[in-house]
C-alpha cells in the first residue's frame, strides 16, 4: 500500500506515526512572542489578505519566485534537482512513457521526497511532494485523448484511484514535514487535503494524529480531541496515538469542567437574583398602607 511506503522516523514501539511520542511542540509558537514579534505577525497576516490585484511589481515577482522555488534558495533548489536526477535515473522522456510508467515515475518521485525526509531535509521533501501532486493533477495524461478524441485534460472526471492514493500519501507526508518545522497551520491544511482523498484505516489514523498534534499546539483543544479520538477508534494499539490522546483528553476534560462550573455559577447567580426579587415583592405586598 502506498502509505506503507512512507519513510519516517519511529520512536520506541510506535508503528507508524513518524512523530515523537512526547509533546515537546505543544505550546503555541506565538505564546511567548514579544510585542514586536506580534506586530510582525500582524503585518504578515495583512499581506496574506491583500488582493492580488493590489500587489506591487515586487510582490508579484516574489509570489512567482515562491511558486517556483518554494522556501528554497537558488542553491538549495539546484542541489535538490541534482539529487533527484541521481535518485531517479531515467532514459525515457515523460512524454513517451505509458500511463503505467508515468504512475511509476510519480511514485518514485514521491519516494525521493521520503529520502529527503529521512535526512531531515524537510523543505526538499515538501517540494518533491508538491511537484508530485502537481504532476498527477495536471501533467499525468497531458496530450492523451479518450475514445471520442476528447483530451483528458478537458474532462471533469476527477482523479483515478491510483492518483488519489499517491496524492493522499504526499499530503500526509507534507503534514509530517510541516509538523517537524512547527508550521501548524500548514499541517492542518495538508492533513485535511489528505483526508479529502477518502483515505481509510491506518493511513487515516496517521493523518488525524498529525492534525490533532497541530491543533493542540495552536490551543484548539476541542478540535484536537475530536481528531485524536477518531484516530484512537481506528487504531487503538498505536502508542503514539494513545500517548497524545492521554495528553489531550486531560485538557479537554479540564475545559469541560470549567464550562460546567461557569454554567453552575451563572445559574446560581440567576437563582439568587430571582429569590431577591421574590423577597422584595413579598415585603412590598406586606407593607401597611
Amino acid at each position: 500500500a502506498e502509505e506503507e511506503e512512507e519513510e519516517e522516523e519511529k520512536t520506541g514501539n510506535t508503528r507508524s506515526m513518524g512523530i515523537d511520542d512526547g509533546d515537546a511542540n505543544t505550546a503555541s509558537p506565538s505564546a511567548s512572542a514579544t510585542t514586536e514579534e506580534k506586530e510582525k505577525e500582524k503585518e504578515k497576516e495583512k499581506k496574506k489578505k491583500k488582493s492580488p490585484a493590489d500587489w506591487t511589481k515586487e510582490e508579484i515577482r516574489e509570489q512567482a519566485k515562491k511558486a517556483i522555488m518554494g522556501n528554497l534558495t537558488k542553491e538549495e533548489e539546484e542541489e535538490r534537482s541534482r539529487r533527484n536526477k541521481d535518485l531517479l535515473p531515467s532514459d525515457k522522456n515523460l512524454g513517451f512513457m505509458t500511463i503505467e510508467e508515468k504512475y511509476d515515475f510519480a511514485r518514485k518521485y514521491k519516494d525521493a521526497g521520503n529520502v529527503f525526509f529521512k535526512e531531515g531535509r524537510y523543505e526538499f521533501a515538501i517540494k518533491n511532494y508538491t511537484e508530485t501532486i502537481t504532476y498527477l493533477r495536471h501533467g499525468l495524461r497531458m496530450g492523451e485523448t479518450d475514445e471520442n478524441g476528447v483530451p483528458y485534460g478537458a474532462r471533469a472526471t476527477g482523479l483515478d484511484d491510483e492518483a488519489k492514493a499517491i496524492i493522499a500519501s504526499c499530503c500526509s507526508n507534507m503534514a509530517a514535514c510541516a509538523l517537524k518545522l512547527s508550521r501548524y497551520e500548514e499541517v492542518i491544511k495538508h492533513a485535511t487535503s489528505a483526508l479529502d482523498q477518502d483515505i481509510k484505516g491506518g493511513a487515516k489514523a496517521k493523518v488525524l494524529f498529525r492534525r490533532s498534534k497541530a491543533k493542540h499546539s495552536l490551543g484548539k483543544i476541542e478540535e484536537a480531541y475530536s481528531d485524536i479520538s477518531e484516530a484512537k477508534k481506528i487504531d487503538e494499539g498505536d502508542k503514539a496515538i494513545q500517548a497524545h490522546y492521554n495528553v489531550v483528553v486531560k485538557l479537554y476534560r479540564d475545559i469541560k469542567k470549567q464550562e460546567l462550573e461557569a454554567q453552575k455559577t451563572l445559574w446560581k447567580g440567576k437563582l439568587d437574583n430571582s429569590v431577591k426579587k421574590e423577597d422584595t415583592a413579598e415585603k412590598s405586598s406586606c407593607s401597611i398602607l
